[in-house]
C-alpha cells in the first residue's frame, strides 16, 4: 500500500525521492493541506491559498496567518523525516499586508531522537534570511537557498521552517520548495521514522536478508547441498559384497536445517526423492543425526509407514530406542517406489521394465515450535551438519542389517555380530564396530555424490559405468576424486539411467 501511496504523493506535488531521485519537492499544488498530512507533513498557522494576489506560481501557494510572533513555533512548516543530502534547500517566498516591522524566515533541522515520544530532538537553527525592511515591492518573489549543513547528511531529520516577525498584518508566502534528500517517514505507522532496515515480523533480521519476512521464528535457510540435490546409492547384500551395481536403493536429497534469528534450528526439511529400487528386497530408509538428542525433537512429520512395521516410535514421531536423533523416512520402498509385479526385480532400473514416476518425499523434523525449543534444548547448526548426517538402508525388513556410508557410525539397533563377517571389513572386540568398507579392496556399500548423476541399469557392475570409479578407490579417494563427472573416459553411458 505504501507504493501507492508514494506515486499519489509524487503525483500530487512532486516528491521525487520516492522515485529513486534525491529531492523532497513541494510545490502547494495539491491544494489542499490534509493531503500533505497525510503524507507527514506538518503545519502551524500555514494554508493552501489559491488567492491571485499573493500567488507565487501555479494555482496554489502556501500562505502564513499574520506573522506577528518572534517565537519559531508559532507559524511554521515541518518536513516529513528525510534523509538529508549535500546541497541546497530552495523555495521562493514574498511578504503580502502591511509590513509594520520585521520579518525572517528561519530554517531549522531536527534531529531523530528514539528517546522523545515523537521522535524529534531538539531544533537546530543554520540559515535565517531577513526580508528587508521597508519592502518596496511586495509582489516580486525571493529566491532563498541553504546549504544542508553536512552533518545532517544521511541521517534521518525533519526541516523545520518557521516565519517570525513583530508589527503589521504582513504574512508569508512560500512555494517550490526542493529539499536534497529522500523520503524517510513511514505514514502507515503514524509518521513514525522509517526503519533503515525494514522488518517486517520483528524478529531483528532485516526482510531483504530473511527467508521467511513474515514469521517471527524462522529467519534462515541452510540447506545441503547448497544447490540441488545430492545422490545417495547403496548396495544391499551386505556384508556380502553381492552383484555391485549400487542400484538396490537410489535416493536423492537434500537437507534444509531453517533457523530463527538466534541461529537456533526451528526444523529440519529432509526433501527426498527416492529414484530406484534395483532389488527384490523390501528395503527401508533411515537418517541419524549423529551426537542429536532425541530429547531435542519435538515432532516428526512426512514419514512413509505402513502398518505392522519392524520399527518401534516414540510419541513425537522419531525411532524408539535410538541414542541420537533416528529418523525412519520409509520402512518399505514399496510405499515410496511402488512394484508393479511385472515380472523384474526391481523399479526404474530395468530399460522397458516396471516404471515409477519419482516424487517428492518431504519429511519435516521439529526442533522448536514458536520460539520455543524441545524438551533437550535448542539444537544449533553445528549439531546437524553434513558430518553428522548419517543416512542408511535397512536391508529387507530386518532391523539389524544396516548399511552405511563408509565410516559412519552404525546406531545402536545395529545387529554386531554382523561386523567383520563375510565382506565386511571390522574392527571386533569389546568396541565392535563397522567402517562399511570391504575386505578386499576397501570397497563401500553406500555412496554420497555431491550432486544428481545417473544409476546402473540393473545386471551391470558399478566399474562398468563408471570407469575411473575403480582407481579413486585403491588410492584412497587421492585419485579422480571427480570420478562421477560426465568427462571424456569417464562414464559409458549404454549402462546408465539418469530417471529423475
Amino acid at each position: 500500500m505504501k507504493k501507492i501511496t508514494y506515486i499519489i504523493l509524487g503525483l500530487v506535488f512532486g516528491l521525487q525521492s520516492a522515485y529513486g531521485q534525491n529531492t523532497l519537492e513541494n510545490n502547494a499544488e495539491a491544494g489542499n493541506r490534509d493531503i500533505y498530512a497525510a503524507q507527514c507533513w506538518a503545519f502551524g498557522s500555514v494554508t493552501v491559498s489559491n488567492t491571485a494576489s499573493t500567488l507565487i506560481s501555479g494555482s496554489f501557494s502556501f500562505r502564513t496567518n499574520q506573522v506577528t510572533s518572534d517565537l519559531n513555533t508559532s507559524t511554521w512548516i515541518k518536513t516529513p523525516w528525510i534523509q538529508p543530502l549535500s546541497g541546497n534547500i530552495t523555495f521562493n517566498a514574498r511578504l503580502d499586508g502591511t509590513q509594520g516591522g520585521n520579518r525572517s524566515i528561519l530554517i531549522q533541522y531536527i534531529p531523530y531522537d528514539e528517546s522523545s515520544a515523537n521522535g524529534e530532538g531538539t531544533e537546530v537553527l543554520f540559515h535565517q534570511y531577513d526580508f528587508p525592511n521597508p519592502i518596496t515591492n511586495q509582489t516580486v518573489g525571493r529566491e532563498i537557498s541553504a546549504a544542508i549543513p553536512s552533518a545532517i547528511v544521511g541521517k534521518p531529520h525533519k526541516i523545520f521552517i518557521s516565519f517570525v516577525g513583530t508589527g503589521g498584518t504582513a504574512r508569508v508566502g512560500l512555494d517550490d520548495l526542493v529539499i536534497p534528500g529522500t523520503y524517510f517517514s513511514d505514514p502507515s505507522n503514524g509518521c513514525t521514522v522509517e526503519s533503515a532496515v525494514k522488518d517486517t515480523d520483528g524478529d531483528g533480521v532485516a526482510d531483504a536478508e530473511d527467508a521467511y519476512p513474515e514469521d517471527p521464528y524462522r529467519a534462515f535457510d541452510n540447506p545441503f547441498p547448497a544447490k540441488g540435490f545430492s545422490t545417495l546409492m547403496f548396495e544391499d547384500l551386505w556384508p556380502a559384497l553381492g552383484d555391485y551395481d549400487f542400484n538396490d536403493l537410489v535416493v536423492d536429497y537434500r537437507i534444509n536445517r531453517v533457523t530463527d534469528a538466534k541461529g537456533e534450528i526451528v526444523e529440519v526439511i529432509a526433501e527426498l526423492k527416492t529414484r530406484a529400487a534395483g532389488a527384490g528386497y523390501r528395503n527401508g530408509f533411515g537418517i541419524e543425526f549423529t551426537g542429536v538428542a532425541p530429547s531435542k525433537v519435538i515432532s516428526v512429520e512426512g514419514t512413509k509407514i505402513k502398518g505392522g512395521s519392524i520399527h518401534q516410535f516414540e510419541s513425537n514421531g522419531l525411532e524408539s530406542n535410538t541414542r541420537f536423533v533416528t529418523v525412519i523416512a520409509f520402512d518399505d520402498v514399496h510405499n515410496v517406489l511402488p512394484h508393479l509385479g511385472q515380472g523384474t526385480t526391481g523399479v526404474n532400473t530395468t530399460p522397458g521394465g516396471p516404471f515409477q514416476e519419482v516424487t517428492l518425499q518431504r519429511v519435516v523434523i521439529t526442533f522448536k515450535k514458536d520460539g520455543v525449543a524441545g524438551p533437550g534444548g535448542a539444537a544449533k547448526l553445528t549439531d546437524i551438519t553434513h558430518a553428522t548426517f548419517n543416512p542408511f538402508l535397512i536391508a529387507n525388513q530386518r532391523r539389524g542389517y544396516e548399511i552405511h556410508l563408509p565410516f559412519k557410525p552404525a546406531t545402536n539397533l545395529a545387529d554386531q555380530s554382523l561386523f567383520g563377517t563375510i565382506d565386511d571389513n571390522a574392527m571386533v572386540g569389546a568396541r565392535a564396530r563397522s567402517n562399511y568398507r570391504s575386505k578386499n579392496g576397501n570397497l563401500p556399500w553406500a555412496l554420497d555424490i555431491a550432486e544428481n548423476i545417473p544409476y546402473l541399469q540393473e545386471g551391470n557392475n558399478f566399474t562398468r559405468g563408471y570407469l575411473k570409479f575403480t582407481e579413486w578407490v585403491k588410492s584412497g579417494g587421492t585419485m579422480y576424486e571427480d570420478w562421477y563427472l560426465d568427462k571424456p573416459g569417464y562414464r559409458n553411458g549404454e549402462t546408465l539411467l539418469n530417471i529423475k
